[in-house]
């Protein structure tokens, strides 16, 4: 758990320095501090998609192990026991394509009718740890990426289609970004 913390949060934070950097003002930096607290909850809460994948497949090993630590009150172990063995939980919800198309009029409405930057950071920051896993797999291993975004659809995705599907979702994600503030 510390690995996926101390791996996710740094980008959280960069991120959101960047935006007050180009958006922000020293006029309002209690709001982007927020914005940053916001991001990083959004960037951290993405781990309960393996919580949940211990729910939906509960004969699944490592969907016992977690389930045993848990009832042993030994939080902590559970949640790292979901973290080292990350590789095999490949059918998360939140990290497939179906959901990353379903982030974009979530994260419309959430920029638009949010006042505070709060709960724009956390709209942020769920979509910023998607892309960013994203482009990690597709440079090191992109028959996994694959698997993680489309194993909802049922029919072929080529290469070209992933590469388009993830430049179209980066282009949208830095618009918003933009229209943070």
């Amino acid at each position: 758990m510390k690995r996926y913390v101390l791996s996710h949060v740094p980008m959280a934070i960069i991120y959101a320095g960047v935006l007050f950097a180009f958006k922000g003002g020293w006029s309002n930096w209690v709001g982007w501090g927020w914005f940053a607290l916001g991001v990083t909850t959004g960037v951290l809460v993405l781990f309960l998609d393996r919580v949940a994948f211990t729910y939906s497949y509960p004969g699944a090993q490592i969907s016992q192990q977690f389930m045993w630590y848990w009832k042993q009150k030994k939080y902590g172990t559970a949640l790292s026991l979901l973290d080292s063995r990350r590789l095999e939980q490949e059918r998360l919800v939140f990290r497939s394509a179906l959901f990353m198309v379903m982030w974009v009029p979530l994260a419309f409405f959430a920029l638009t009718s949010t006042g505070g930057l709060f709960g724009k950071g956390v709209v942020m920051g769920l979509m910023l740890h998607i892309l960013a896993d994203a482009w990690r797999l597709q440079q090191t291993e992109p028959r996994r990426l694959h698997i993680r975004l489309f194993w909802i659809i049922k029919r072929v995705i080529s290469e070209e289609e992933r590469l388009v599907f993830l430049w179209v979702m980066s282009t949208i994600f830095v618009l918003f970004s933009w229209w943070v503030g």
